[in-house]
Order: structure tokens, then C-alpha cells, then sequence
């Protein structure tokens, strides 16, 4: 079996996992009344940028793996790589599905108001939206469900990992390139289309505005295969380009640091185009950190690998903790305490997931794996 590590890329998985922590942290306890900073500009924009980069991750990582294997085997098997992807997020999903729809109602004490809905209204439909793997759906349709809105990507990743490999097969490097190309063209069309015929319905009163901003909302927000084909993109761009150039250069690492840094703290949003904006400074981004040679910065330490490696834990677990955690320690007026002990517990059950749930099917998922990744 070839093996194939990609340097420091567990270590941005995790600390975009750590930001969203922070992100629903703040957003938890703004629900609840408590003192929060979810009314700044910043807190909001970096939990939503966490996840693009996490998207623009995805796209990288499974695309430049498919073409390993499709290299190294002389092609690809769809069923394998369906079942690796099912043996890596189905057992956390359905977790948190179980915990969220049918545990945790039974503790009205940790209950939270709006923008959070009462999953026991539409049950039926809602458990059906998520065995579906539509959670995306279920968000914009319904509202969000305490402790599985997360799963809301999941369900982008779950339809991206359907429907990529067969185009991966298929098609050389040129040929996704344009495939990615014109998908991002016509999006941005489709995108430009909604928006205006649905304007023009609402000044016939033929659609509400509640609807039309729904509609908005998912395929401006919600909708991000553009982020996943943009790391897709990437990871063509990079098996093409050579050691000496520019885009690994020195000084092109500081502009694209510099400019995310700039475009986070100013918050524009580019007419709603910051966040393919955005996932194209993070494919940069990521060339360079695997390139370890020339990156000027160097995460790749062993307990932010490890963290990297339970990232999914954190993203799907964090919630839960963080909810727990506000309820409690605010009864007892140890507010100081809420970041240290939401890492800390967060951290330890990811890692006793990883060890004792997602460790079981992660070996299981050897026997069906072409390529070995550290």
C-alpha cells in the first residue's frame, strides 16, 4: 500500500476546528442572554470561514488522493472509496443524530431558545431529512436542531463524495479543470438568477420575503461545492507547479497571509462572493504549508497533528460540551472557567471517540483503501 502524508494539514484542520468552537461558544451564549461577543463582526465571519476552510480541505485532500490511487492502481473503485467515506463520518453523524433528536429533549433544563427550533414539532420530517443526509436542507427549511446543526456540511460533503470520484475516473486534470471552471461560472449565474426572478416574485406577491431570504440563504451560504471544487482545484494546481515557483516564493506566502488577514478584519463580503474569495487564499495557503521546504510556517507538531486527527470529534461533539459546560458553570457563577473546560472536556471525548468508536471502522477502512494516509 503507498503511504502519503501532507504536511501541517492535520494541524489547520484542528485550529479551524478550534475556531469553530469559539464561534458556537459566543453564538450559545448570545441564545442564551448571557455576556457574549456575538455581536461582533469578527466572531460570526470566523466560525463560517473555519468551515469553508474546512470544505476547501476536503476538496484537496480527496482529490489529490483519488489521483494517487487512480496513479498508482491504474484507476479508481467507486465502491471502495464510498465505503471508506461511509466508515469515517456515518458513525459520528448517526451519533450525534441519536443524541440530539432523541437524548437530549429529555433534559429540558439545557433546552435553548431561538435560533434553535424544538425537533419533537416535525419529528418525522426532520429525521427523514437527516437519514437522507440532507441536514443543508433541514437548516434552511426548518431551523437549526441543538447539537446536530453542524451536521449541516456533513450533508454538502456526503452529495460532493457521490458524485466527484466518477468525475475523478473519468476525466484527466485539463478536463476537471474545466469541469470546475465552468460548475463555479455557471453557479455564480445560477446564484445571480434566484436572486433576481425571486425579487421580481416578491413585487408580484407571488413569493414571501421570509422564502426568498431562505433561498438566498442556501445557495449563497449553504450551497459549497464551489469551495470543495476550489481545494479539488488546488490539489490539480498542485502536481503541476515546481519548486521555484512564484506562488511558493517568500513573498507571495506574505501577501496571501497578509490579504486573508486583511479581508477577515475588514468583513466585506464582496457582493457575496468573500467566500470563494476566501477559498481560493486557503488553496494557496495550503500549497504552500504541504511544500514544508519553502512554507514560512511550520504547524506540523505531534499534538496538533493528534488534535488534527480527532477534529472530526471536535466538530461534532463540540456542541453538546459547550452547552453543558455555559449551563453549569453559569449556575454556579464560574463564567472565567467556560473556554479552559469546554477544550479540555471536548478534547477528551474526541479522543476517547477516536480511540474506542471511529478506531474500530477506521481499521475497517484499511481493507478497502488503495492509498495509506498519515
Amino acid at each position: 500500500m503507498k503511504k502519503i502524508h501532507f504536511a501541517n494539514l492535520n494541524s489547520l484542520r484542528f485550529i479551524a476546528a478550534f475556531v469553530v468552537v469559539i464561534h458556537h461558544t459566543e453564538q450559545i451564549k448570545f441564545a442564551k442572554g448571557l455576556p457574549n461577543s456575538w455581536g461582533t463582526a469578527v466572531v460570526p465571519l470566523l466560525g463560517r470561514l473555519s468551515v469553508d476552510l474546512f470544505f476547501v480541505l476536503s476538496g484537496f485532500l480527496i482529490t489529490s488522493l483519488l489521483f494517487l490511487e487512480k496513479d498508482s492502481v491504474q484507476g479508481i473503485s467507486i465502491k471502495n472509496f464510498i465505503i471508506r467515506r461511509l466508515l469515517r463520518i456515518w458513525p459520528l453523524y448517526f451519533i450525534i443524530m441519536i443524541i440530539g433528536f432523541f437524548i437530549m429533549p429529555l433534559f429540558p433544563a439545557l433546552e435553548i431558545g431561538k435560533p434553535f427550533i424544538n425537533v419533537d414539532n416535525e419529528l418525522g420530517f426532520n429525521s427523514l431529512l437527516y437519514v437522507l443526509f440532507l441536514p443543508h436542507v433541514q437548516l434552511i427549511a426548518i431551523g437549526p436542531i441543538l447539537y446536530c446543526a453542524q451536521s449541516w456540511s456533513i450533508g454538502i460533503e456526503e452529495q460532493f463524495y457521490v458524485i466527484w470520484p466518477f468525475l475523478v475516473k473519468k476525466l484527466n486534470p485539463r478536463g476537471l479543470f474545466k469541469f470546475i471552471v465552468a460548475y463555479i461560472i455557471g453557479y455564480f449565474f445560477l446564484c445571480f438568477l434566484i436572486t433576481y426572478v425571486s425579487h421580481h416574485y416578491i413585487m408580484n406577491n407571488y413569493i414571501s420575503e421570509d422564502n426568498l431570504k431562505k433561498v438566498e440563504i442556501f445557495f449563497r451560504d449553504v450551497l459549497k461545492f464551489d469551495c470543495l471544487l476550489i481545494g479539488g482545484l488546488f490539489a490539480l494546481l498542485n502536481n503541476k507547479i515546481k519548486e521555484d515557483s512564484i506562488f511558493l516564493s517568500k513573498y507571495f506566502q506574505l501577501f496571501i497571509y497578509f490579504l486573508e488577514l486583511v479581508l477577515v478584519y475588514s468583513g466585506s463580503d464582496f457582493h457575496s462572493l468573500s467566500w470563494e474569495i476566501h477559498a481560493i487564499l486557503y488553496g494557496f495557503i495550503i500549497i504552500n504549508l504541504v511544500r514544508t521546504k519553502s512554507s514560512i510556517i511550520n504547524i506540523n507538531y505531534s499534538v496538533f497533528d493528534y488534535l488534527g486527527k480527532i477534529s472530526y470529534g471536535i466538530y461534532m461533539y463540540h456542541i453538546l460540551v459547550i452547552n453543558i459546560v455555559i449551563t453549569i458553570l453559569y449556575k454556579y457563577n464560574l463564567m472565567l472557567f467556560a473556554y479552559p473546560t469546554i477544550f479540555i472536556l471536548v478534547i477528551l471525548l474526541s479522543a476517547i471517540s477516536y480511540k474506542f468508536i471511529e478506531g474500530y471502522f477506521l481499521q475497517k477502512k484499511k481493507y478497502f483503501s488503495a492509498i495509506s494516509t498519515g
